[in-house]
């Protein structure tokens, strides 16, 4: 029984059936009439009682009022198709009506709010852009499950990590050579206006005293073809000739002292006006700033192994180009492209060293990856003090290693960077490798390969099987969707609400540390002492102080050592000013520098833990680029030294307490 509301008559109707037009359908009872009719055979005898509001109301039946007859007549909603009876009372189109529709008409936002804002917080994978979900932890989240069903599968330091992880240690030691080797290249040596042909014969000593200024960057205005020099005795020399005064040298000589071989210095003269070696050095840290950078991203993209191999090659190749430079233009723009694969080198294999383990060993490998940083100091010393030449030198330090190109095919990818993309194939035949080379197959669950699907995240996961075979066609013609892969922008996810902090103290913990770090690496020979002798030395230092580094690290935690090895070595640069002799002064810049290189072992291991595995190599690669900044001040911070020999340190010292005071307001990390 239902009830039926049209044109002001109330109805109660009962249908009898499809075909039925008698007693209780609409046709019978339209407009509260009745008919009586012979019911069906299956149509109940009910009674339809009709009523009819416009018949048989006694209000409507009432003659109109004097006050009404003077209105002007009003329009009979009942008779409009569109109304009801309550038309009659309200109206259609009121002001109450519009006001109380268009109040609630907001109810509508909220409601439209919560089903459409879900679309916003899905990752748009179209273009990159992190949503708030990641942004607000689920990235972390996510991060640690990987963590705990890797640990699972692969361990955490079983003998298959530790040979990946020693190998890739080597590539470490690739790029300090790289870097460090300039060092040499560009060893001081004592120089000259150089002598005429004509006056050859001259003794150095004479030469000089004769002729030129006592920084050998001027020569007398003489005419130096009139002259001759016979019996050692100089012929048409003019008396006058301390009253020509000076012109500028454009040719030089180098001193023989430490051997025939030849600098870049004395290869391309870069002395006195073509003093040019800060511009040099710049170009390949600036280099190193944009690998920094763009490193993170390629391998985040492309995964680690085909990056960091890919890189190694550039690096080797071109090292080795640049040994047959034949202008500084040449040697500058090479020595670009080397910084940039040298850092994206670095930044990734330590990435990909830190994700092969788990556990507290994540922060020992960590550490011992730096190791053999501190290890080349001394081989490239040894190395440089055997080879002088430059060229020759370049060389050694560039083609040998074209046969780490060798294990390329066997490389490991990283596991967490497997499964946060959903390669379960690549991912479960490694799992299997490990395992069978660890003697651990037995072990591995029957069915780990579903618990990995159920750990891959949702934006990489293959869509549903098509349920018909048109839909299954149109799914194989199509291409590849792009908003399958899973990525985001990771620049949005570093700089998001959960990580901004945290990507801006990195940014100056990283500067100041590198600034005090290769301010004393690369520039130890500036304060005086045997080049060769000083960098074995801190190298070997350097080395004992790392190892040590591992148990302060286990025993006091990772932030507090970090901020200890901070803070005392930019004490150690400040304490400079109370010591009077100069080996006062070179030993507290050792003791600084070995220091800080423990700090600069364990920094990446810090900066690593800090960021999900889906931005990880790019949150270590913006720490690199604030170091790249750094970098390029370096050779500038030196130039301090002519205003006062001191200043240079007196920076350092400041920068490693602003960056003791940056780490502690880090959060520390487990």
């Amino acid at each position: 029984m239902s009830g039926v509301l049209r044109r002001g008559s109330l109805n109660f109707d009962c249908v009898g059936g499809p075909r039925d037009k008698g007693r209780g359908s609409l046709e019978a009872n339209l407009y509260g009439g009745y008919r009586e009719t012979r019911p069906g055979p299956k149509t109940p005898e009910i009674s339809v009682i009709a009523l009819d509001f416009r018949r048989y109301s006694e209000d409507l039946k009432k003659p109109p009022s004097a006050e009404q007859t003077e209105q002007p007549p009003s329009r009979d909603l009942s008779q409009d198709e569109d109304s009801d009876v309550i038309s009659n009372f309200l109206g259609h189109y009121t002001r109450w009506s519009f006001l109380w529709t268009l109040l609630l008409c907001l109810f509508q936002l909220p409601t439209t709010f919560h089903l459409f804002m879900f679309v916003f917080q899905l990752t748009d994978v179209r273009s990159g852009e992190a949503s708030p979900m990641l942004s607000d932890g689920n990235m972390e989240n996510l991060d640690l499950l990987h963590t705990k069903l890797l640990e699972r599968l692969l361990g955490c330091l079983t003998p298959w990590q530790s040979m990946w992880c020693a190998l890739l240690s080597i590539f470490q030691a690739i790029c300090t050579f790289h870097i460090f080797v300039y060092v040499f290249q560009i060893a001081p040596k004592d120089f000259w206006c150089a002598r005429p042909e004509n006056l050859m014969q001259m003794s150095v000593s004479e030469w000089r005293n004769i002729s030129q200024s006592s920084n050998g960057c001027l020569l007398l205005d003489v005419d130096y073809t009139q002259v001759t020099y016979e019996n050692n005795q100089l012929i048409n020399w003019p008396e006058n000739a301390t009253d020509l005064g000076y012109r500028q040298c454009w040719h030089f000589e180098f001193s023989d002292v430490d051997g025939s071989a030849k600098t870049l210095v004395q290869e391309f003269d870069l002395v006195c006006g073509r003093d040019i070696l800060s511009l040099v050095e710049t170009c390949f840290l600036v280099g190193a700033a944009a690998g920094a950078v763009l490193s993170g991203w390629i391998s985040d993209r492309f995964g680690r192994r085909h990056t960091l191999m890919a890189f190694v090659t550039i690096q080797s190749v071109f090292g080795g180009i640049l040994a047959f430079s034949t202008s500084v233009a040449m040697f500058m723009s090479l020595r670009v492209i080397i910084g940039f694969a040298s850092m994206t080198v670095t930044v990734v294999s330590f990435v990909l060293v830190v994700e092969l383990v788990s556990g507290k060993w994540r922060t020992v490998i960590g550490i011992l990856n730096i190791l053999p940083v501190a290890i080349s100091y001394v081989l490239s010393a040894g190395l440089a003090y055997l080879i002088r030449d430059w060229r020759h030198l370049q060389l050694a330090i560039s083609w040998p290693w074209l046969i780490m190109l060798s294990i390329w095919f066997w490389l490991p990818e990283s596991p967490r960077w497997l499964l946060a993309q959903g390669r379960l194939d690549e991912l479960c035949g490694l799992i299997e490798r490990a395992a069978r080379m660890n003697g651990t197959s037995a072990s591995l669950p029957s069915n780990y390969r579903k618990t990995l699907e159920a750990a891959v995240p949702r934006a990489v996961q293959s869509p549903p099987e098509a349920t018909t075979s048109v839909e299954s066609k149109a799914v194989e013609a199509d291409a590849p969707d792009p908003s399958a892969s899973g990525h985001v922008n990771p620049l949005l996810v570093v700089f998001s609400a959960k990580y901004w902090r945290t990507t801006c103290l990195t940014l100056v913990i990283w500067l100041t540390l590198i600034i005090i770090y290769f301010g004393l690496t690369l520039h130890l020979s500036n304060l005086g002492g045997n080049i060769y002798i000083n960098s074995a030395v801190a190298g070997t230092v350097e080395a004992i102080s790392i190892c040590i580094s591992i148990l302060v690290v286990l025993k006091v935690g990772i932030r507090r050592s970090l901020i200890g090895y901070m803070l005392l070595p930019g004490l150690c640069c400040l304490a400079t000013n109370l010591v009077s002799n100069q080996t006062g002064v070179i030993a507290l810049a050792t003791i600084a520098k070995c220091l800080i290189g423990a700090n600069n072992a364990i920094i990446p291991t810090y900066t690593a833990m800090q960021y999900p595995t889906i931005v990880r190599n790019f949150g270590v690669g913006m720490g690199n680029l604030a170091s790249g900044i750094a970098l390029i001040l370096v050779p500038f911070l030196w130039k301090l030294e002519h205003i006062d020999p001191l200043l240079p340190l007196n920076v350092m010292g400041v920068c490693g307490l602003i960056g003791a005071v940056a780490i502690s307001l880090m959060k520390d990390v487990v």
